[in-house]
């Protein structure tokens, strides 16, 4: 099903895409890692920043546009 939804995203063109599962955020097409914690992650999308805040956060496989972040999400934040 994933292949779906990432086939759908590259020919939709979409800025920003993402996942959230199981104590998972998986994130498409964002630009910077802003902050790095256990605790708190900000990562910089094209039109605003995203926090994520948890328990035991890890990011468990990082790419030039795409992250996967483990732990216990709490809350999840868009600020423009």
């Amino acid at each position: 099903m994933r292949i779906v939804k990432n086939l759908k995203n590259f020919l939709l063109d979409q800025d920003y895409y993402i996942d959230i599962f199981d104590n998972n955020l998986h994130v498409y097409y964002y630009e910077s890692l802003i902050h790095l914690s256990d605790k708190l992650i900000k990562l910089k999308l094209k039109e605003f920043s995203l926090e994520i805040e948890g328990k035991d956060l890890i990011v468990s496989s990082m790419d030039n546009h795409e992250i996967l972040i483990k732990g216990i999400i709490n809350n999840v934040r868009f600020i423009r």
